[in-house]
């Protein structure tokens, strides 16, 4: 084959690869597999790679042949060895490009009609397909359209690479069930957005925005619309927003930082107070508090940032804003985790909290939680 023909075929291995296995694709990585793609060839001077490498191609040639010991396990064995220290160091992806793309050399040329010595120095060739007169000669009108069919594949690859399978099906069937499954296994990781068309199960007011995400609830995922947390999901039962359409966007690197707050004999607006001027954060947890007022719980099960039930305040993403109703409400024990949300170049988090922030609670009652 040709050295446009042996690049394209590793460049679609490897967009492949990213596609399905969903490695990030490296440049880097890449280039070394297009370059190693044509190295086995360095055993004919009139290749590519043999020309400016004459005064090895020539020896090698005159002494084991074309696509002999370049072209085997034991080649390969030999250029494993040789780029060991890169996982030795832990560039894996570095490791595996260069014999990925080796091997894409080898495996395509088996559809030549020599094909290769895999098992060099036995005279065993191989080849595939079987049939010759389904392979493939050097230089050919089949050569040209395989090469052609490859560019293409290269080119239709790159943008599901660079998204995965995954996030490729989820753009193009804009499924709900794909996005949650995806924000599941890669929540914390990174800013995620979801873009979304959706009815308001309440109003039936039709709903379309790209909502920061923020959090799962119930099989479905929280979002912020127009300020507000609400969920979206495909039970009505559970969740505000019923999804038409959605694809997960995947933004900047995300850090969050946690910690956890003892609320025995404080109240959330004492935590607010200790909180501004902080960055963005969410709270989740409960704290246990005094029965002071009987509370219809009938639809606990549908998402709302913070939950009531008469005796415990649940709070599951909620901000600052959502706590303006519950501010003196002073917790017998609990304990509230605040998440702050970074993005690369944020300040480190601060917290300082200073003491009180509540009313003393009878022993009595204490003892209830």
């Amino acid at each position: 084959m040709i050295a446009t023909t042996h690049v394209a075929f590793a460049t679609a291995l490897y967009l492949g690869g990213a596609s399905v296995v969903e490695y990030k694709i490296d440049n880097i990585a890449w280039l070394l597999a297009v370059v190693f793609s044509i190295m086995p060839d360095i055993d004919l001077p009139k290749s590519q790679i043999g020309r400016p490498l004459y005064f090895i191609s020539v020896p090698l040639e005159k002494r084991f042949g074309h696509r002999t010991i370049t072209h085997s396990i034991i080649g390969m064995g030999v250029l494993a060895a040789l780029a060991y220290p890169l996982l030795y160091f832990g560039h894996n992806n570095y490791f595996w490009a260069i014999l990925g793309g080796y091997w894409s050399h080898i495996q395509i040329d088996m559809a030549n009609i020599r094909g290769v010595d895999l098992m060099w120095p036995s005279p065993i060739r191989v080849v595939m397909p079987g049939r010759m007169k389904y392979r493939i000669e050097v230089g050919s009108k089949a050569e040209m359209i395989v090469m052609c069919s490859l560019i293409v594949c290269c080119i239709a690859l790159y943008p599901i690479g660079n998204m995965g399978l995954r996030g490729g099906l989820d753009r193009i069937l804009q499924d709900f069930g794909f996005a949650h499954d995806e924000f599941v296994k890669v929540q914390g990781l990174n800013w995620y957005t979801l873009e979304l068309k959706a009815v308001d199960n309440l109003t039936l007011e039709h709903i379309s925005c790209e909502c920061p995400v923020i959090g799962e609830w119930q099989g479905g995922l929280i979002i912020e619309h127009n300020g507000k947390s609400r969920s979206v999901g495909e039970s009505s039962l559970h969740h505000n927003l019923m999804p038409i359409k959605a694809v997960l966007i995947k933004g900047l690197p995300l850090r969050v930082v946690a910690q956890r707050i003892d609320m025995r004999n404080r109240s959330l607006g004492w935590l607010v107070e200790n909180l501004k001027g902080n960055h963005g954060y969410y709270l989740l947890g409960q704290m246990y508090t005094v029965a002071t007022k009987i509370v219809n719980a009938n639809n606990i099960e549908i998402y709302s940032p913070i939950i009531y039930n008469g005796s415990v305040i649940s709070l599951h993403y909620a901000k600052a804003e959502d706590l303006k109703d519950y501010a003196n409400y002073t917790a017998i024990n609990g304990e509230i985790v605040v998440q702050f949300w970074l993005k690369p170049g944020d300040e480190p988090v601060e917290l300082k909290l200073i003491s009180g922030g509540g009313v003393a609670i009878p022993e009595a009652l204490q003892h209830l939680y």
